[in-house]
C-alpha cells in the first residue's frame, strides 16, 4: 500500500470520570474492577455534545486541510441516519468541494479498516492526501449501572492525515464473523427503534473475550508469517485498547515481550475506533518511534470484526 501518516491529533471531552467514584456509587469492588479493566479514568460527552463535535475539535489543529482529496469518517455514533456525517464535516471544515467524503460504520477495528481504505485511495493518481477521522460516543448508549460497559467505554475523536508515499510498505489482513454480532449491540436503534425506549448498548463480555482469545493470536501470527516479519522486527504492537485483561492475555498467548506492547487504557479507557490512533499519537509524542520503524496494529471486537496491519512509519 502506498501511503504514510503525516499528522495525528485527538480530542477528549472535558468530562473526566474516575472509576473509583463509579465503583463507590454502585458499590462495586474497585480493586477487582481495576484488575480486570486496568482503566482508572474515562471521558464522557455532555448530553448535547456529539461525536461530530468531537471530530471537529480533533481536526482543529491539523495542518494542510486545504490539500485533502478524500475524507473518511469512521463512527458508530452518526449525527443522523442520513445524511452522511462526512458530508457535514466537509462543510464545517471548509474543505474543497471536489473531494470524496463518506462514513464507515465500524467500531473497534474501524481505524485499521479506514487506514486500508485511505491507503487504497492513495494508489489513485488523483488522490494525494486523505483525512481519516474516528469518533465515537458509546457512553450515550450505556445504561446506568451496567458494570460491563460503564467501567470500560470512553468517548473520543482522532484525526489523521495520510499522504501518498510509494516507498512505504504496508500489509493488511481482515476477518469477519457476523455470528457474534448480537454479543455487542445496540438492538433498539435504526429500523428496529422502538419509540420511548432508550437505545442501550448490550455487551456479553464473556463471549466477546472468548472470541478475541480464540481468534486474534492466530490472526496476528498469520499476518507476521504472510509478511515474513519476525516479532523482533516489530518496534511496537498496538492493539485495540479493549481492557487490561484482554491485552495481558494476548501478550501471554502470543508470548510477546511486554515492552513491545503499548498500552494507554489506564488513563483514557476504551475509546473504540480511536484507541489505536491515540496510542500512535502517544508513541510519537514520547519519541518512542521514528521513521522507518515497523508497527503492528490490530483492532477487533464489535461485529465481530478483525483488522490488522504491519505499517512502516
Amino acid at each position: 500500500m502506498s501511503g504514510e501518516i503525516t499528522d495525528i491529533k485527538f480530542y477528549l471531552p472535558k468530562k473526566k470520570i474516575n472509576t473509583k467514584n463509579i465503583c463507590k456509587k454502585y458499590k462495586w469492588p474497585y480493586e477487582k474492577t481495576l484488575l480486570a479493566t486496568g482503566i482508572k479514568y474515562r471521558y464522557e460527552t455532555k448530553k448535547n455534545e456529539t461525536a461530530l463535535q468531537l471530530a471537529l475539535s480533533a481536526c482543529k489543529f491539523l495542518k494542510s486541510k486545504n490539500q485533502i482529496d478524500a475524507l473518511i469518517y469512521v463512527t458508530q455514533s452518526p449525527e443522523y441516519l442520513l445524511p452522511t456525517t462526512a458530508c457535514i464535516i466537509q462543510n464545517k471544515l471548509n474543505l474543497r468541494k471536489d473531494i470524496i467524503a463518506f462514513d464507515i460504520n465500524q467500531g473497534c477495528s474501524g481505524f485499521v479498516q479506514g487506514l486500508f481504505t485511505g491507503y487504497s485511495f492513495l494508489k489513485q493518481k488523483e488522490i494525494k492526501n486523505v483525512l481519516l477521522i474516528c469518533s465515537d460516543t458509546y457512553t450515550k448508549y450505556i445504561k446506568k449501572g451496567d458494570r460491563s460497559c460503564e467501567t470500560i467505554f470512553s468517548d473520543a475523536a482522532s484525526a489523521i492525515v495520510l499522504k501518498k508515499n510509494l516507498n512505504k510498505k504496508n500489509i493488511f489482513k481482515f476477518g469477519t464473523d457476523g455470528s457474534g454480532s448480537k454479543n455487542l449491540i445496540v438492538a433498539n436503534s435504526a429500523t428496529n427503534y422502538k419509540p420511548n425506549v432508550k437505545p442501550n448498548i448490550f455487551m456479553d463480555g464473556k463471549n466477546v473475550f472468548m472470541f478475541t482469545m480464540t481468534n486474534i493470536p492466530n490472526f496476528v501470527t498469520d499476518l507476521l508469517l504472510k509478511s515474513k516479519t519476525s516479532i523482533n522486527e516489530i518496534k511496537y504492537f498496538v492493539f485495540h485498547q479493549a481492557s487490561k485483561m484482554v491485552i495481558d492475555n494476548l501478550i501471554r498467548k502470543m508470548n510477546l515481550p511486554k515492552k513491545k506492547v503499548y498500552c494507554n487504557y489506564e488513563k483514557i479507557g476504551n475509546t473504540v475506533s480511536s484507541t489505536i490512533p491515540i496510542a500512535l499519537f502517544d508513541l510519537l509524542k514520547g519519541k518512542k518511534i521514528k521513521k522507518g520503524d515497523k508497527l503492528l496494529l490490530c483492532g477487533f471486537g464489535v461485529g465481530y470484526s478483525m483488522a490488522a496491519a504491519i505499517i512502516e512509519y
